[in-house]
């Protein structure tokens, strides 16, 4: 299994414009921090934040060399907890989670628009959600989510991700749900991805 989620804060950079705060979009680099209990990979990807998940209700499976590790890409160690088997394909991952659920999760008094990314007011607030690769950048911590393995990571930037596991099949290229938050107001990322990491895997159809 290999660590890969499409970075948010391109998120942030594409909405900057809308919510006026163009000025402060800054890049962020880096590189996965071990610790304790966790895994670590690394996540690359550019450009706008889009479904990685054909709509298609096809099984999806790695046969060719799209999704293959890409060079300097880690394995975590340790073995998947999957409790519950989610389907990955057969729905539109963009249609998760409603901008109701990401407002109320959040707190928000304005919600955004329907999509994989989603921005709100009061406070103000990024969010990334999709099925995708099982990649990630930053500070990871081992967690569950509907008895499946996951992982919360924390990014310098103060992004804040959780990416839960629908599979252990090692032959689908997008095995996992991802949330991201980017915090343009002062929150705590991480309850309100775990929130939202929560919500979307209810809601993903079971395999």
């Amino acid at each position: 299994m290999h660590l890969r989620r499409a970075s948010a804060l391109t998120a942030v950079l594409a909405l900057a414009a809308t919510l006026g705060l163009s000025a402060c979009a800054t890049t962020v680099t880096g590189s996965a921090v071990p610790v304790a209990g966790g895994a670590t990979g690394e996540r690359t990807g550019s450009g706008k934040p889009t479904s990685t998940k054909p709509s298609s209700t096809g099984d999806r499976k790695d046969t060719s060399t799209k999704g293959a590790p890409e060079s300097g890409s880690t394995k975590p160690a340790g073995k998947v907890k999957i409790g519950t088997k989610k389907k990955t394909s057969g729905y539109e991952d963009c249609d998760i989670l409603s901008p109701e659920d990401v407002a109320g999760a959040i707190g928000a008094q304005k919600a955004g628009e329907k999509g994989c990314v989603q921005s709100t007011e009061s406070p103000f607030a990024v969010v990334l959600f999709m099925v995708t690769f099982a990649e990630y950048e930053g500070e990871a911590r081992e967690i569950e989510v509907g008895g499946n393995t996951a992982y919360e990571v924390k990014e310098k930037g103060g992004d804040c991700s959780v990416v839960v596991m629908l599979t252990d099949d090692p032959s689908e290229i997008t095995p996992a749900f991802l949330a991201s938050v980017t915090p343009i107001d002062s929150f705590d990322p991480c309850e309100v991805a775990l929130k939202l990491a929560t919500k979307g895997f209810e809601k993903i159809p079971n395999a």
